[in-house]
């Protein structure tokens, strides 16, 4: 247990520092917007591209589709429990599914998986962050905008999805990773210690933008129960899921590990931006992101604990 909060705790300090910069005004909207741009367009693509292209794991394939899988069939549910519960339009229930599957796998299972498993646990989110990110998100796009019918229908709305998502610096920097694995090389020398030196302010950099960034949460907001109902999802109910998917697969060892844990983030605060881009149950998004950020400090421990 100890051993868990030498490990945890500091992750979830930097989160706090990052909420505390921005209610004592330390910081500026200006300087967490330019902090948020050199983690998400420098920082974290370091990180990612050099850990892919020296990476020695193997079976990334394997964990990033059983991940994707249990992730699509998750969503499934919690649409046809959103529909049968909380009613409402189908933007309705595509964002709350949203939220009960999409986790905050960049910005803190990035420095979780690798605070905890080191490198080779890196390796296997990386696959898993590209996955899904490139496929939840516009799949929720997808649905938004059928209920919508907005912005030109829905094939313009997947050309623009699919465009974002080439333009995304984290796809981009892991499909560079990828390609450069593939060729067998190592990478020169001054470019593997910029890489390092750049991956290095990843983890940190990236903690306190996620603190800073959290939306405000109304404390009488008519929407807490759906977000605490997607909480849960979330936290308790997709990591078993990921993990019951994963032993069916033959997984075992780290890659089972790493998977459970990368299910068991909170909601991811694309969920939120998606939701607001599309004028959509923002305010649900948001509070679910705070509360599963909020709660996963002990639903995190209490896992790490229990698989260590």
């Amino acid at each position: 247990m100890a051993y868990v909060a030498s490990l945890v705790m500091p992750i979830f300090a930097i989160i706090a520092m990052g909420r505390m910069a921005i209610w004592f005004r330390v910081l500026h909207p200006d300087g967490l917007a330019a902090l948020n741009g050199f983690a998400y367009w420098i920082a974290l693509p370091a990180l990612l591209f050099g850990s892919i292209a020296a990476m020695q794991t193997s079976g990334w394939l394997e964990i990033a589709w059983i991940y994707l899988l249990a992730c699509i069939l998750m969503y499934a549910v919690a649409l046809l429990a959103a529909k049968l519960i909380l009613g409402g339009p189908l933007a309705r229930t595509a964002v709350f599914a949203l939220n009960a599957t999409y986790g905050n796998v960049i910005f803190l299972g990035t420095p979780v998986v690798s605070a905890v498993f080191g490198p080779d646990g890196v390796s296997l989110i990386l696959a898993i962050i590209a996955f899904h990110s490139g496929i939840l998100l516009p799949i929720a796009a997808v649905l938004i905008e059928i209920s919508t019918h907005r912005n030109g229908g829905v094939l313009v709305v997947i050309r623009n999805t699919a465009g974002g998502l080439v333009r995304n610096p984290i796809i981009v920097s892991i499909f560079l990773g990828f390609v450069w694995r593939a060729t067998g090389l190592s990478l020169p020398g001054p470019i593997q210690q910029l890489v390092a030196l750049l991956g290095h302010a990843a983890a940190p950099l990236a903690l306190f933008c996620l603190g800073a960034s959290l939306p405000p949460l109304a404390r009488e907001s008519p929407v807490m129960h759906e977000a605490v109902f997607a909480t849960i999802l979330k936290l308790a109910i997709l990591p078993v899921v990921v993990g019951t998917l994963a032993r069916m697969a033959g997984l075992s060892g780290l890659p089972w590990t790493v998977a459970v844990v990368t299910a068991a983030m909170p909601t991811g605060a694309n969920a939120f931006l998606l939701a607001r881009r599309a004028s959509a149950f923002a305010e649900a998004s948001a509070s679910t992101v705070v509360i599963a950020t909020v709660m996963s400090v002990l639903t995190l421990s209490g896992l790490l604990v229990w698989i260590r």
